[in-house]
């Protein structure tokens, strides 16, 4: 029976006790003294496709809250030893009950702890870090207590100041400047990344970008961790600035830094083809059509970075934007293209600026006169 004050929900295969008042969207504000977000099924769901594509011994929800993610875990992927930890002891109730309402016992345990004192004591073989806001203050712990060649999954919140919004607190978080952009949400995670990839080198640590995303309102990392300061260095390679010119659209990145530049930040793959090919979108997951179609994206979006906007190109031609199917299948003819998860209206290319425009007029039927 439901203690007072909560309600049982399902979510994928798991029965789960959460307050009776909850967040349903957005990051919304903190609902109730434990937070439980239902829009963050599909968060878990890819969790869950993740940790069965890419098995793991030990798992650690270093925030767990209600325990809705660890227990999924327990419930939903073999093999996992989970711990679910909380340094809210009403919390610590919730997990423990959602422990006994699936009969996990065996496989899944709740703590009640300080996040970084734990992670001074314990490793795991994957730890996921999914706080309310930024999560820079757990990430050299962290990136300590990841076994070798574990798994760091990281999820931001805060994504107004790394997407742009606030470019004064991304810098003091994050120690990297954002920049407002059509891709801001690209520099935004790319931002994430690089942080995490310079406090791991601290460590002489590097890490294989295994998926990275953007979703609702929250960036969502997967990393394999790579020991040694060669490992280090390869990563610190692929970090630079990107800078955006809205009156041409062009886009510049590379290693130089300029006055109007947003970085540092990551320049290397978002995703790793192997792990999404291993990743099945199956029917017992909550939201398992949106994982389908997010996981095709991934596969089918070219891993280079930033993209340009269907609307911003037709605006400085001053045309209307053309389909998008069209404008892909002439860009495929003469370079790589593709959609991005990033955006509904959006391309990604390896093409130059010029090519690109001339594809955008000859698909609107203007020829390849200006």
């Amino acid at each position: 029976m439901s203690r007072p004050g909560t309600v049982d929900v399902v979510e994928g295969r798991t029965r789960l006790r959460v307050p009776d008042t909850f967040s349903s969207g957005g990051p919304g504000k903190r609902i109730g003294h434990v937070f439980f977000n239902s829009q963050m099924a599909f968060n878990r769901d890819i969790s869950v496709m993740f940790l069965r594509a890419h098995p793991v011994r030990s798992a650690l929800d270093a925030m767990a809250g209600t325990g809705a993610r660890a227990v999924r875990w327990a419930v939903e992927v073999d093999g996992v030893d989970v711990t679910a930890n909380d340094r809210d002891p009403e919390a610590a109730e919730f997990i423990r009950d959602n422990i006994e309402l699936n009969g996990v016992e065996a496989r899944c345990r709740s703590s009640n702890e300080d996040l970084r004192c734990m992670l001074a004591r314990k490793a795991f073989d994957l730890i996921d870090l999914d706080p309310f806001g930024s999560p820079v203050h757990f990430l050299p712990a962290a990136v300590q207590a990841v076994k070798r060649r574990g798994i760091l999954v990281v999820t931001a919140t805060d994504t107004a100041p790394l997407a742009g919004t606030y470019p004064k607190k991304c810098l003091r978080r994050y120690g990297a400047l954002s920049v407002r952009s059509p891709f801001g949400h690209e520099t935004g995670l790319r931002i994430l990344i690089g942080h995490i990839m310079r406090e791991a080198a601290k460590e002489d640590r590097g890490a294989r970008c295994l998926l990275s995303f953007y979703a609702d309102h929250y960036f969502r990392i997967y990393l394999q961790m790579e020991e040694g300061g060669a490992a280090a260095d390869r990563c610190l390679s692929q970090m630079g600035h990107v800078e955006y010119d809205p009156i041409t659209c062009r886009i510049s990145y590379g290693t130089e830094r300029t006055s109007r530049s947003a970085g540092p930040l990551w320049l290397g793959p978002l995703h790793d083809a192997g792990t999404l090919e291993a990743m099945v979108a199956s029917d017992d997951l909550a939201e398992a059509a949106r994982c389908r179609k997010y996981l095709d994206l991934w596969r089918s979006e070219i891993d280079t970075p930033f993209f340009y906007e269907n609307d911003e190109l037709s605006s400085i031609l001053g045309i209307s934007p053309p389909r998008m199917g069209p404008l892909l299948e002439r860009l495929n003819e003469v370079g790589r293209a593709s959609r991005t998860h990033f955006s509904p209206t959006a391309i990604k290319t390896d093409l130059p600026l010029e090519e690109v425009l001339a594809a955008y007029r000859e698909v609107s039927g203007r020829g390849m006169k200006v």
